[in-house]
């Protein structure tokens, strides 16, 4: 494990957290969650929400969506401005789903509890998407990054999600 300290400003203090980065293919997920001290139900709280965000995906199901958010979630989709909120992500989802019809697979690579009510994971995902304007369908393969954070009723909302292709453009 490697081991860094970052300083946060907050309200008249610093905040200094320990980030604890696994070294790649030093241990399973399921190891590196153990050793920080990922509890079995934070695990398959994530891991829930993961499902449904995959499901809802390729559900093309933006009410589906939105109660995965946090009401102050960003959605950062490549060659696009952010997503901000509730009625912006929405707004966003509504596009993509009018135009893609998703059928891809989001596989976790990492999960990593920062703190009590903060994890990211790092997925990959492949499958196919159909574009309704044209009728075609094309691979689709991404790199994703989610930030959650546990809301008070212990359910685990996506804060902030961005990802990037991993398939080189088409010529």
């Amino acid at each position: 494990m490697q081991s860094r300290w970052l300083l946060y400003p907050t309200t008249g203090a610093l905040l200094m957290l320990a980030v604890v980065a696994p070294v790649p293919g030093a241990a399973s997920d399921a190891a590196r969650a153990a050793t920080h001290g990922m509890t079995d139900q934070a695990h398959a709280g994530i891991e829930r929400t993961m499902a449904a965000y995959n499901a809802a995906l390729n559900g093309g199901d933006t009410a589906a969506v939105l109660p995965l958010y946090t009401e102050t979630g960003v959605f950062m989709a490549p060659f696009s401005q952010s997503s901000i909120g509730r009625d912006a992500v929405r707004t966003a989802y509504d596009a993509v789903f009018a135009e893609l019809k998703f059928n891809v697979k989001f596989n976790i690579a990492e999960i990593m509890q920062m703190a009590p009510n903060w994890a990211f994971v790092r997925t990959n995902s492949a499958g196919t998407t159909l574009h309704h304007s044209t009728g075609r369908t094309t691979s689709e393969a991404n790199q994703e990054l989610f930030i959650l954070e546990k809301g008070h009723d212990g359910t685990w909302r996506i804060a902030r999600y961005s990802f990037s292709p991993t398939n080189p453009p088409a010529t």
